[in-house]
């Protein structure tokens, strides 16, 4: 908003922006509150904790601090072998599915040829057939394929080119000027350097936000490696694993909260640096597009 514009707020209409302030200043508050109050609960004992279960006095800040629970989760529960194939599967099938989609949203962009608009209302259709659709014949498929229970298999569930990243890519090139890779055809240049020189540069916003927005979601997918990659649990599935543990443990609260917190502390942090860019440049492939 723009100083002529606070200029022209006629006092109703600043009392009606001071209340919408007001209710997404709570409802912040109201998201915020359960991963404050698990956070702190995640430093009490577990005996301190089942002591504040029966006085009533879980609300409060923990008597004394312990650090154990987050090195008893580390050291005794195999996490750092699930966070490693947590890491490997978020970055590599990253990599494959944003430079997939980037591809053949790049193609059905720039490129005229015989069924092209069928191929993207097939594109966008893909993505509202639910997963239980598909997801008996995608277990048939990879038995077949001898990728069941293997990494490389997940990769390869990983490396559609259709969804959420293909719509916005095709946003993105579409409204790049063809002029630049008519240039640097003058100059020799084909399609592979067209794509990797001059596209690809142009599209770096928006390629950077469908990273970070596919790095999360990897991070945070439960399904495809609980169903495909029994022997080695990621983060997500192993810790979902340990918690019916603790609970069932006469309800180790504390280890399961400080568990939670080592599971969304690096979606957090991504998303707080890169918020603006991803924003940004999601609006904007949209407005293009």
């Amino acid at each position: 908003m723009t100083k002529r514009d606070s200029k022209r707020q006629t006092p109703l209409m600043k009392v009606g922006v001071t209340i919408a302030f007001i209710i997404f200043a709570l409802y912040s508050l109201s998201l915020l509150f359960p991963f404050v109050w698990m956070l702190l609960n995640s430093f009490r004992s577990v005996g301190e904790w089942q002591e504040s279960i029966n006085f009533s006095d879980f609300w409060g800040l923990p008597e004394i601090w312990d650090f154990s629970n987050y090195t008893t989760i580390l050291k005794e529960h195999n996490v750092l072998e699930m966070i490693f194939y947590s890491v490997i599967l978020t970055v590599f099938g990253t990599i494959i599915n944003v430079f997939f989609s980037a591809c053949a949203a790049y193609v059905l962009a720039k490129y005229e040829f015989p069924c092209r608009k069928l191929i993207y209302a097939m594109a966008i259709f893909a993505m509202v057939v639910p997963v239980v659709g598909t997801l008996p014949a995608q277990v048939k498929f990879m038995e077949f394929l001898h990728l069941d229970d293997t990494v490389i298999g997940v990769l390869f569930l990983y490396s559609g080119a259709f969804g959420f990243n293909f719509i916005l890519l095709y946003s993105a090139f579409s409204s790049i000027s063809w002029s630049y890779a008519e240039a640097a055809q003058m100059d020799g240049g084909g399609h592979f350097t067209i794509f990797f020189k001059v596209m690809l540069p142009m599209c770096k916003g928006p390629i950077i936000s469908c990273c970070i927005l596919q790095a999360i979601a990897l991070w945070n997918d439960y399904s495809t490696p609980f169903l495909f990659l029994n022997s080695h649990p990621t983060l997500a599935v192993g810790l979902q694993a340990l918690q019916s543990e603790f609970i069932g443990q006469g309800g180790k609260y504390p280890l399961v909260f400080a568990s939670m917190i080592i599971s969304i502390t690096p979606v957090i942090i991504l998303y707080a640096l890169f918020q603006k860019k991803i924003i940004s440049n999601t609006v904007a492939g949209g407005l293009k597009g």
